[in-house]
């Protein structure tokens, strides 16, 4: 069936907050701009500082919606843990602004009594498991997985040369009830010719994709032959034609109407930018670019401001042939009776998709 429209069902609005490219990990599939062992890390100062203006920018989405938002800010890197006052950071938020929940995406790889903390800290989150790591770096991770069960899902990135193995980590997963996400890697870039001769984007076996179907058929999700699709990675669900689903088999949405930007921010410590999201990153002038600086978190504040109350505001058109995260968000060829039914007060207009050059993570640290 024809995808008509996506009607976002969690009400939740996510910070995406990259803390920096350092990792412990090396993974061969995660291009430079999204790892490293030596980027700087910020200190706490900076963090609390970025949260107030985040906070507030948040807020003011909040006074134009029909229903407020449950705000939750997600750290990623790199590896958010890497960083050794990640921890007091999450303990100051905690305290400072207790409704907005903590959501952390990690690679697993810490001792037990970081996981402790971590589940003590944080609301949740996502822990990904990966193959590109000794024997006794993925024992931890897998017993780390199962200790934070009730808080934390784990993304399983199926690596093509390790497909074995992670059918066998998911029974375990699933054999202690611990919830989980058979990942392929590169489906944020499934066609891209550059990410796949570099390895970023794999490519599977007809045997491979025909357990990852069965896998998706069996969880009742409708999955075609001929391709494949993509699963929220977030589990965030959505109306899809008025089915709810997590699951989308297409996810072009070339020209549609996008609230995107009332669903994510995303912000990289590192890059000191802040995009509406970070795999679709259209700004409110409908260009592939940043909002703006961190370090000039203001301004950014006083644009969305002065277009909040002077009740008239863009709506995003999509320019792009591929949506990865972001997909479950509200969108429609014609979003105007959804759009009304999301905020009040506010009419909107249509932003033209941009033919300007694209201004990305990736271009801010190869430039």
């Amino acid at each position: 069936m024809a995808i008509r429209k996506i009607e976002d069902q969690s009400r939740r609005y996510q910070i995406i907050w990259d803390l920096g490219r350092r990792c412990t990990y090396a993974c061969s599939y995660c291009p430079p701009h999204r790892n490293n062992k030596w980027s700087p890390m910020a200190s706490l100062d900076e963090l609390k500082s970025t949260l107030d203006d985040v906070v507030e920018y948040a807020l003011l989405y909040d006074e134009f919606r029909n229903v407020p938002s449950l705000k939750k800010v997600s750290f990623t890197g790199g590896e958010p843990t890497a960083n050794p006052i990640f921890t007091d950071f999450l303990r100051y938020m905690k305290q400072t602004y207790p409704d907005f929940s903590r959501g952390v995406t990690t690679n697993g790889w810490f001792s037990r009594k970081k996981a402790d903390e971590l589940v003590e800290l944080s609301s949740g989150g996502t822990i990904s498991y990966h193959c590109e790591s000794t024997d006794d770096m993925k024992k931890q991770v897998i017993e780390n997985c199962i200790a934070m069960k009730d808080k934390y899902k784990v993304n399983v990135m199926f690596h093509k040369d390790y497909f074995d193995e992670c059918i066998k980590v998911t029974e375990k997963l699933d054999a202690h009830g611990v919830e989980f996400v058979p990942r392929i890697i590169g489906d944020d870039h499934p066609d891209d010719k550059k990410s796949i001769e570099l390895g970023y984007t794999q490519i599977y076996s007809r045997e491979q994709m025909k357990w990852m179907r069965n896998y998706w058929r069996e969880k009742g999700q409708e999955v075609s032959d001929s391709g494949f699709g993509r699963p929220c990675c977030g589990g965030r669900k959505f109306l899809h034609n008025g089915k709810e689903s997590t699951f989308l088999t297409d996810t072009n949405f070339y020209g549609w109407n996008c609230m995107v930007n009332w669903y994510f921010l995303f912000l990289n410590q590192e890059a000191d930018r802040v995009w509406t999201h970070q795999t679709c990153g259209v700004n409110l002038n409908g260009d592939v670019a940043p909002l703006g600086k961190i370090s000039e978190f203001d301004k950014i504040i006083e644009t969305l401001a002065d277009d909040l109350y002077q009740k008239r505001v863009p709506m995003i058109t999509c320019p792009k042939t591929h949506c990865g995260c972001g997909m479950c968000i509200t969108k429609s060829k014609d979003i105007g009776e959804m759009f009304d039914r999301h905020t009040h007060d506010l009419t909107y207009y249509d932003m033209p998709i941009s033919t300007k050059e694209y201004v990305t993570t990736k271009s801010v640290f190869t430039t």
